[in-house]
């Protein structure tokens, strides 16, 4: 009996070294912060009792110190690789979470996100560039297909991770939440000091961050962070408009869990299958997708809509999620922490844009209309990536 290609890959992958740990450790890692994040405001303003202006600035704080910690970060695990970036970045995240679940001054919060969160965003960046490194002796298509599976895990995460945090405060109270994502970063500590991930590659060549350099990434940078805050406005404009125009609360969480199940899915066919060759080209269509998904939304808003749109809108998350970070390994050689940690600061950026502009822009015209501003944030990253073409 002969063995399919795709499951040639599969066992493959399965076999490179340290891979699976490092799978692991970003499951338990991205989980803990699924955990924790999505119910900060909530924490912020019924157990501190934080006024509007000081949640904005608190969850502000999170967003750009996270940019700088990821940066910094993934610099220097490029420029001399080594374990301590990452071993300082997990326990902050597991001290972050667990400083929540016991202060209840603001002050202390504000610290805590300025110090503590900023360097504990710094894992995801470290967390790839580590599995990365790992994937770097194997052939192209199973470097794609791992890629998509480190995808795949962060996505997961980011799918039960929030129903964990609700099983949790429904049963024992918002502590309890921050206490078991300070538990899963502590886990996730556990794997890489137990596995002994190295870190060290047999790439050899680094591009150096030249002018060209900057010039081929800056526009895959803008297009990455059009996706993200196209991706958390209208995260944050379908939970108010279907609950409060065309459903109701139950159905926002149906609607992102149809969307979390398909995305699994979508990524899961990646690993399977690896994309290679079209990638650019692929990008381009995820985006173009996404900017259907806004644009189907403004010309038929209806609760059905909104569930069948599900489709497209995992489908463009999974393409551009997936292709996205592969497209920067790409452009930068020998940098996977830098990559890495580009990625993650657009999304960090984005998320701190779509929660200033959310605001201003339904002001002025409305919710149902952000996914207009979302269709033109899509077009703008496809356009950005057609000049870099």
């Amino acid at each position: 009996m002969t063995t399919s290609p795709s499951t040639t890959r599969r066992v493959s992958l399965l076999r490179v070294p340290f891979f699976a740990p490092a799978v692991l450790a970003i499951l338990l890692a991205m989980l803990a912060e699924a955990m924790g994040f999505s119910y900060l405001a909530l924490l912020a303003v019924e157990k501190v009792g934080m006024a509007p202006l000081e949640l904005g600035v608190f969850l502000s704080l999170s967003s750009v110190s996270g940019i700088v910690a990821m940066t910094v970060f993934g610099h220097l695990h490029d420029r001399r690789p080594g374990t301590w970036p990452l071993l300082v970045s997990l326990v902050a995240k597991a001290a972050g979470f667990g400083l929540c679940a016991v202060v209840t001054e603001t002050w202390i919060l504000f610290l805590n996100a300025a110090v503590l969160f900023g360097i504990g965003s710094a894992s995801f960046a470290l967390l790839f560039a580590m599995a990365k490194r790992a994937l770097d002796d194997t052939d192209d298509k199973t470097i794609s297909s791992g890629m998509a599976a480190l995808r795949l895990g962060n996505s997961l995460s980011w799918a039960v991770g929030p129903a964990l945090g609700a099983a949790a405060a429904a049963w024992w109270g918002l502590d309890a939440v921050y206490l078991g994502a300070a538990a899963l970063a502590v886990l996730a500590l556990a794997v890489v000091l137990i596995s002994r991930i190295p870190v060290a590659s047999t790439v050899t060549v680094r591009e150096p961050i030249t002018r060209d350099v900057l010039y081929a990434t800056a526009p895959v940078v803008i297009a990455l962070t059009a996706f993200h805050t196209a991706m958390f406005t209208g995260g944050n404009a379908m939970s108010i408009v279907v609950s409060q125009q065309l459903g109701s609360p139950i159905d926002v969480g149906l609607i992102f869990s149809v969307c979390a199940i398909l995305e699994v899915a979508m990524m899961s066919v990646f690993v399977i299958r690896p994309a290679t060759g079209l990638d650019k080209r692929l990008l381009l269509i995820g985006f173009a997708i996404f900017a259907v998904y806004h644009a189907g939304l403004v010309a038929w808003p209806s609760l059905p809509s909104f569930y069948v749109g599900q489709v497209l809108r995992a489908v463009a998350i999974a393409i551009i999620s997936v292709i996205g970070m592969a497209y920067l390994q790409e452009l930068l050689p020998g940098r996977a922490g830098m990559a890495a940690a580009l990625f993650g600061s657009s999304a960090s950026a984005a998320g701190l844009l779509s929660g200033l502009g959310t605001g201003l822009w339904a002001q002025s015209f409305g919710y149902l209309s952000l996914f207009s501003a979302c269709a033109g944030l899509c077009l703008l990253g496809g356009a950005a990536l057609w000049i870099r073409r």
